[in-house]
């Protein structure tokens, strides 16, 4: 019986230990990779490791005020592509949208850039039911299209030295390296990714320099009659 006992017992704590050893390995693998990086790289790199929002839900290098805020490492690259239509306007939802069972006429704007609610926060926040058309502020190059973890289902378009994000979406309807134009729907919202509730996130990346990069505030590219804000908590 007692045999019974303990071979029951350790086919129980079997998968625990199983998974406690994954992490520590982890861990130690994480710790001996990082030292071997350039100074410059290593943060950027423990946050992906470590699969922490960055980027547009956490920076890693501090604020510089409202309208700016400094870009770390990113799984995004830069493609180098200026066309038409380079111009970032208006919102990347339409309206009437809806949020939970009522109907709005213009797109609710939730948590903002730097939002006092969110310091961390570089982009601004769209509550909206998943299913929602999205579309891109810029006409451009595709440069991601795809999951991209704490992003959730991601897109991203480049032109002239900036980039829109979308993300947190239930499906894409474009694809890497396709030219779009302004106005463009680039997929439904939704609720992918580290995201508690349906919502697009929209960030806007720039390019200061060869390898500098800046979040800029949203808002800076919309007027205040397009949207109705609702606050970071709602």
């Amino acid at each position: 019986m007692k045999v019974i006992f303990r071979f029951s017992m350790f086919v129980m704590a079997a998968p625990i230990l199983c998974g406690a050893a994954l992490v520590v390995g982890y861990v130690l693998i994480v710790v001996m990779t990082i030292p071997q990086l350039p100074a410059w790289a290593q943060p950027g790199v423990e946050q992906w490791l470590f699969d922490i929002p960055q980027d547009a839900e956490k920076i890693d290098n501090g604020s510089s005020g409202d309208a700016s805020s400094p870009a770390g490492l990113s799984a995004v690259l830069w493609d180098g592509y200026s066309g038409p239509e380079s111009d970032i306007y208006s919102l990347p939802l339409v309206g009437p949208i809806q949020h939970w069972s009522t109907w709005y006429d213009k797109p609710l704007l939730g948590c903002l850039f730097h939002d006092p609610h969110y310091q961390s926060h570089t982009g601004n926040d769209f509550p909206v039911n998943e299913g929602t058309p999205v579309h891109t502020t810029i006409g451009g190059k595709v440069v991601w299209a795809g999951s991209n973890g704490p992003w959730g289902n991601l897109v991203v378009i480049e032109n002239n030295g900036y980039q829109v994000w979308l993300a947190h979406l239930s499906s894409i309807s474009v694809s890497k390296g396709e030219i779009l134009h302004y106005g463009d729907v680039v997929g439904l919202s939704g609720n992918t990714g580290n995201s508690t509730g349906a919502h697009l996130h929209y960030g806007i990346m720039h390019k200061t320099g060869a390898n500098t990069y800046v979040w800029l505030n949203p808002q800076l590219f919309f007027n205040q009659d397009e949207y109705i804000n609702i606050g970071c908590s709602s």
